[in-house]
């Protein structure tokens, strides 16, 4: 586990060093890693229903989301 995060940590650093990474790719790399957590699931059921909530948001239905609760905050 610590590893995980040393490695999400490192590329958060790599990808805020450059000019190449955009939010849409933080959000699929997001979800990237969430797809595999789904695999660690021992039940082929559980990782059907893992992966449909994760593939159940576009990044752009995500960024409506968003800017609909900015709106409603403010």
């Amino acid at each position: 586990m610590i590893r995980k995060m040393a490695l999400l940590l490192l590329a958060a650093v790599t990808c805020w060093g450059s000019q190449g990474c955009t939010y849409r790719a933080w959000y699929e790399g997001l979800k990237e890693r969430q797809r595999q957590e789904c695999y660690q699931s021992p039940n082929q059921s559980e990782i059907q229903k893992c992966l449909e909530s994760v593939n159940s948001a576009t990044y752009d239905e995500y960024m409506r989301g968003r800017k609909d609760s900015n709106k409603q905050a403010n």
